[in-house]
């Protein structure tokens, strides 16, 4: 009876603060602007993340601002009566942390929807509602492109702001490291110009930390020239290759050093159509232009026996999405559906560590719950971001050294406690697993992060560097307002 009415005074509550934002905070946005409460229509809709409902942020009002000045009377509005906020765009995170926020406003950045080229011709402004599949399209239409993520339902800032992996990084570097300048509304609902001229101190610390500093209402991107078509080459084997599979991968790369290394991207995971029993491995392999390397990576995989090897050429930046399956469509832009990550940055396969891996894989998805679970194997190239030294901005330095980074994805469907249960203990015992056979301490790129890490783990072993952190962090939030995704603290 007492938990009861407990839930019935929080609900109470809950419709109280929602009534007073419509009513206090509306007058002072745009026109362009909106709010959603619990009563209107489309609010269910406008909570849908990704990883929900493991991930499950309480919020008792969602705010769609139009304008910069919309977002600092969000922030002002939201300090003056105590409430947190979440600034969101693809709702593609999946850190606990994101669970702190309870009672809060989310502010929704998606009607920030602008990517414009500058006149100079190698910068891009963005606005910071954007997504990836929108800046990818609208700059392809100028012959341009920037760095950014390889799924198309994330943000266009999110993952900058983590660093940002890319199939472009061999060239380009990360996307944090693309990042010419930007609008950013502080914890205090000030907005200031953040660039290598202005506020650098917090320049240095949005290139890789950012989540902890503001919400960024625009922003100036370094483009460049799309170049040659794509080709993709992909090749699945069965299970009892994989020894061999990793084997040739560290071959290949103690063969090659980076300069023009193709891009691998793979995962362990169900394929019924090729072994009911195991999951097997798939390998996507892509390049620009002509790449002699190629011939060199194709035949050492084709000569293990794949089950089945497939080429498409031709292909335009703008379309690699679709054609690697990782398009709005795809089975990884799912909503509404749990996910769970366990990354570990490495440079090089241990062979034993990734059969122990598979192996406690295999018995997770041979549950039909987990089935659609899969094991991320990615290896970008390094040489435009180990280009850029370490200095230059708050990515970790082990995210530049460290070239594989491999995730075991868990995705299970329901709020079943005990299903959750054993996801994290089979995602611990992979990523245990792992650990076993690398001879770097552990690094979990920050984006791909679940909440359980040590600043160390994300943000560096450096401890000067993580003094600064924290010292800018003092600087600009010492309330610690953007607390929600791998803090400073």
């Amino acid at each position: 009876m007492l938990l009861r009415i407990g839930l019935l005074l929080q609900v109470a509550s809950g419709r109280a603060v929602a009534s007073r934002i419509l009513r206090e905070l509306g007058p002072r946005l745009s026109g362009g602007a909106s709010i959603l409460v619990p009563s209107s229509p489309g609010w269910d809709q406008a909570l849908v993340r990704a990883a929900s409902p493991r991930i499950h942020p309480g919020f008792v009002a969602s705010v769609e601002p139009a304008t910069e000045q919309d977002v600092q009377e969000i922030i002002k509005y939201s300090n003056h009566i105590g409430v947190p906020f979440l600034a969101v765009t693809g709702a593609h995170g999946y850190t606990t942390m994101l669970n702190r926020v309870q009672g809060g406003i989310q502010v929704n950045m998606r009607r920030m929807n602008h990517t414009k080229m500058n006149a100079d011709g190698v910068t891009a402004t963005v606005g910071g509602g954007v997504m990836q599949h929108e800046i990818v399209r609208s700059l392809f239409e100028h012959g341009k492109l920037a760095v950014t993520g390889l799924c198309e339902c994330v943000s266009t800032i999110g993952p900058l702001l983590g660093g940002g992996h890319s199939i472009v990084q061999g060239r380009h570097g990360f996307a944090a490291d693309n990042l010419a300048s930007a609008r950013l509304v502080l914890a205090n609902g000030s907005a200031v110009t953040v660039s290598a001229e202005s506020n650098p101190d917090l320049f240095w610390a949005i290139r890789g930390a950012g989540h902890n500093f503001g919400i960024v209402t625009s922003f100036k991107l370094n483009v460049h020239d799309v170049g040659d078509t794509w080709t993709m080459l992909t090749f699945i084997f069965a299970q009892d290759k994989l020894e061999s599979f990793f084997s040739t991968w560290n071959q290949l790369e103690d063969e090659h050093g980076d300069v023009g290394r193709p891009v691998l991207l793979g995962f362990l995971g169900r394929n019924p159509a090729v072994d009911t029993s195991h999951p097997v491995i798939t390998l996507q392999i892509y390049y620009e232009g002509e790449n002699g390397m190629v011939d060199e990576y194709a035949s050492a995989f084709f000569a293990l026996g794949p089950v089945s090897n497939t080429t498409v050429g031709d292909i335009k930046y703008k379309d690699l999405y679709v054609t690697g399956g990782i398009d709005l469509n795809s089975p990884i832009c799912r909503k509404n559906e749990n996910i769970i990550g366990y990354p570990d940055s490495f440079d090089r396969w241990d062979v034993d560590a990734m059969r122990a891996g598979f192996d406690i894989l295999s018995e997770l998805t041979a549950d039909e719950k987990f089935a659609t679970s899969v094991w991320l194997l990615e290896s970008y190239g390094q040489e435009g971001v180990e280009a850029v030294p370490a200095a230059e901005n708050a990515v970790a330095p082990e995210e530049r050294s460290l070239h594989i980074l491999a995730a075991p994805a868990l995705w299970w469907a329901g709020d079943d406690e005990q299903d959750r249960e054993r996801a994290e203990l089979y995602g611990k015992r992979m990523q245990d697993a792992v650990r076993s056979g690398i001879s770097v301490l552990p690094h979990s790129y920050v984006n791909y992060a679940i909440g359980r890490e040590e600043l160390p783990e994300v943000y560096g072993r450096d401890a000067a560097r993580l003094a600064k952190l924290r010292r800018i962090k003092e600087a600009y939030d010492p309330r610690n307002r953007f607390g929600f995704y791998a803090p400073i603290r």
